[in-house]
């Protein structure tokens, strides 16, 4: 089947809110709770970037695999928990190999519980991300150490928070306060993870490479969801053969909690499914209650007694959501900014030299008092030389560690501004091995607290997704860290 044709067609959010039906019942609430009650399975969620924490709160995040931490993790009370893999940011034979030796780890701490689990592949709302690659290789492991045998996988990438939905089986994005086929926008020409299909059915074809053929992606229309509820659902999901590829509709937080209950029903008789999603899928499956941002006084309650400085903001992502959020942010009155020169850095002649003058003025601002932010230069450099897409990120993103390892005061907070970002200041500039998600500080934005064992012990991270939030948003983070 040929990717469907590139259109120039938007549609309104007020077209949308019009085909939206009235919410979930008392009784098929009460039908999500028992399955979830009923459910011995721990969530194991492979988090290709921090980001996937977006939507939950109280829920645990781990940065190594080591088989005794995972088998901890499998002891522990709560349903899931995030085992962050930055796996977004390796090309695609490194992504693999990466899923094959967490996941057999996973199995492993698995039986030592002996606990089951259910496997969610929590990736991209905006559908950049090693697929089918990651789930392939996920899927031969489950068959070599535990013998399973999937019924098929489920991509769900809807967003809820992020304005990232599925109807007609094609994904949209919020752009501009309009709904955008994804395929349409800057997310698509990704250099490293582009597509060119708004429809998922034919995503699913065209990423596969044609090994997957049209007749193995089942959709799960709304109006079925919205008709026949969860029953009709879970008809269309035991009627489909083994092997195929599910795509939910979904708009609205209800309408993923229909889809949750049909496809627990079919777990329940049986069936297993390995999950590809976007964030606002985990809390609802993993049985997270939903809460609001967190309140000034509720953070205030877990600011670090020993704050010396400032705040710290380092910004890598440069899509345009992003470079809108920084120019408001560095209008804000008490905030610096320092741009670190991504020419300057690829190049091995005056690296060390931009990082170094950087720190100093990091540092000079930050015992100011001044909230303090590092970021990337903002044009995008698709290649320099020998080096492709990906190699620059990561050569961008060492610069970063470096500068924050080196801090010699401590900051009040620290925001993480993209996901790649965000992953390697927690893991490799921070040493988190742990960390607590304590809920978000705007919608789609997590807040963590590291762990004793990190370089800055309970410390608050803010991990900002590079394309979540309204212009202002990063401002009013900053503002909100500052009040507690």
């Amino acid at each position: 089947m040929a990717a469907t044709p590139r259109t120039a067609i938007a549609c309104p959010q007020e077209e949308l809110t019009a085909r939206l039906a009235p919410g979930a019942s008392r009784e098929e609430m009460g039908w999500l709770r028992r399955l979830l009650e009923g459910s011995r399975n721990k969530v194991v969620i492979l988090d290709d970037d921090p980001t996937g924490t977006q939507t939950v709160s109280g829920v645990d995040i781990v940065t190594r695999w080591s088989t005794g931490l995972l088998a901890e993790m499998f002891r522990s009370p709560e349903r899931a928990f995030f085992i962050l893999t930055n796996s977004r940011s390796l090309p695609e034979p490194e992504a693999r190999a990466l899923t094959r030796e967490i996941l057999e780890r996973v199995c492993e701490a698995s039986q030592i519980a002996g606990r089951p689990f259910t496997l969610v592949s929590r990736s991209d709302s905006t559908l950049r991300g090693h697929y089918p690659a990651e789930l392939d290789e996920a899927e031969a492991v489950l068959k070599e150490r535990l013998g399973k045998e999937l019924w098929g996988r489920v991509l769900f990438p809807a967003f809820i928070e992020g304005g990232r939905v599925t109807f007609d089986d094609i994904h949209w994005a919020e752009v501009g306060g309009r709904l955008v086929p994804v395929g349409e926008t800057e997310f698509a020409a990704d250099p490293a993870l582009g597509y060119t299909s708004s429809n998922l059915r034919d995503w699913v074809v065209e990423k596969s490479r044609g090994t997957a053929r049209p007749e193995q992606v089942v959709s799960l229309p709304l109006e079925v969801t919205r008709e026949q509820g969860p029953s009709g659902l879970l008809e269309i999901i035991l009627a489909a053969p083994r092997g195929v590829t599910f795509i939910p509709n979904a708009v609205t937080y209800d309408d993923i909690r229909f889809v949750t209950i049909a496809f627990l029903e079919a777990e329940a008789r049986g069936r297993e499914y390995l999950y590809r999603t976007a964030a606002s899928f985990v809390p609802v499956y993993a049985g997270v209650e939903l809460r609001p941002p967190l309140s000034p006084e509720e953070l205030g309650s877990y600011v670090w007694p020993h704050a010396e400085a400032g705040g710290l903001v380092v910004v890598g992502s440069h899509v345009g959501k992003t470079t809108a959020q920084l120019e408001a942010l560095l209008a804000l009155p008490g905030t610096t900014g320092i741009e670190l020169s991504v020419p300057a850095v690829l190049d091995e002649a005056t690296r060390q030299g931009e990082i170094t003058r950087v720190v100093q003025e990091m540092h000079r601002e930050l015992q100011r008092g001044q909230d303090v932010v590092v970021y990337t230069s903002r044009s995008v450099l698709r290649e320099v030389a020998s080096l492709d897409y990906l190699e620059i990120g990561k050569r961008v993103a060492a610069a970063l560690v470096e500068i924050v390892r080196s801090l010699s005061v401590i900051p009040r907070f620290i925001i993480g501004k993209g996901g790649i970002t965000s992953s390697v200041l927690a893991t490799d500039a921070l040493e988190c091995t742990r960390a607590r998600v304590l809920g978000q500080v705007a919608p789609g934005v997590p807040i963590w607290q590291l762990d004793d064992g990190s370089r800055l012990p309970r410390g608050l991270f803010v991990v900002f997704p590079g394309n979540v939030g309204s212009p202002r948003t990063l401002a009013d983070t900053v503002m909100l860290m500052r009040r507690t």
